[in-house]
């Protein structure tokens, strides 16, 4: 019986890259339309659809190592993780603390932990 060995180009175990401010332990990006609404006619029937344009979600924890990059980002300000997601149409355009969700967390005995959420809009640099 022969041994083949298959070569999985492409693709990647782990965070891709090192995160600014936070040792990264989670970058997730959620793609979806900004709306998806159904028009319904006068009787209530649909007779249409309604899709907005893309926006991109993206949400990153990890522990607190300085005040510089993810820990120094402002809802006014767009930033630009080292971990990056184009797919499904996503904006290219900034992203940002739109949410308003940044939470720290403190527990004796482990590191200080973080969470953040932000998110782009097509349209909006």
């Amino acid at each position: 019986m022969a041994v083949t060995l298959i070569n999985l180009t492409g693709f990647q175990a782990g965070v891709a890259a090192d995160e600014t401010g936070i040792n990264i332990k989670t970058f997730k990006t959620t793609v979806e339309p900004e709306f998806n609404n159904i028009l319904a006619g006068k009787s209530g029937t649909a007779r249409g659809k309604g899709v907005g344009d893309m926006k991109k979600n993206v949400s990153l924890d990890g522990e607190v190592s300085g005040s510089t990059g993810v820990m120094a980002a402002t809802a006014t300000a767009a930033f630009t993780p080292a971990n990056s997601s184009s797919y499904f149409g996503a904006p290219t355009t900034g992203l940002y603390l739109t949410k308003g969700e940044v939470t720290e967390s403190r527990e004796n005995g482990a590191w200080k932990e973080m969470s953040a959420e932000f998110e782009a809009y097509a349209g909006i640099t």
